[in-house]
């Protein structure tokens, strides 16, 4: 399993930005090392590294807080749309937008399978399958993520729940976006 680099990129700026040493016992050796390295954005790199940098993320800097990972999610949506995957917005459609992630999803993680359904005027469905079920983290990353998705492509109040929660036994994560237009 492995995660592309414009992803890595994010929480390993992160680290090296609030002092590798204040990470260093949730990191192994390896770890560390990647955290050290240049990290190209069009490379593949191990998905466990960065399972272990981000979850050291969210417990040193957001101290387990989900709302905070929600905003970072929100606030790399905003970075990454805004310049390598601004193919991503399609302008006045944010079911279209979502519905990019089918494909754009291989792009950064080279496992796992995201399903966007239309389910009425201003809604949609997202489910993840074959994905980590127990990384909650991830999934919180994802909501801000796709909640900033929507408000580029126009949606106005858009508001994301929770259907399903693979971390406390669903078969799979799955989120409902709704939005004005």
């Amino acid at each position: 399993m492995r995660v592309k680099g414009s992803m890595l990129m994010f929480v390993v700026r992160a680290i090296r930005g609030g002092g590798i040493e204040n990470f260093e016992s949730l990191l192994t050796d390896g770890d560390r090392e990647l955290a050290a390295q240049k990290i190209l954005s069009i490379n593949w790199y191990p998905f466990e590294s960065y399972k272990r940098l981000l979850d050291a993320l969210v417990a040193v800097v957001a101290r387990g807080d989900m709302n905070v990972v929600r905003q970072w999610g929100r606030d790399y949506g905003s970075t990454i749309l805004d310049s390598i995957y601004r193919s991503t917005i399609v302008a006045g459609s944010p079911y279209r937008s979502l519905k990019s992630y089918e494909q754009r999803f291989a792009a950064f993680y080279d496992f796992g399978v995201v399903e966007v359904n239309d389910t009425g005027p201003g809604t949609a469905e997202v489910v993840l399958r074959d994905f980590d079920p127990e990384w909650e983290a991830i999934y919180q990353l994802i909501y801000g993520w796709f909640e900033r998705t929507a408000e580029l492509a126009g949606a106005r109040d858009p508001q994301v729940v929770f259907t399903s929660r693979s971390w406390t036994g669903d078969p799979y994560t799955s989120y409902r976006i709704s939005w004005s237009a």
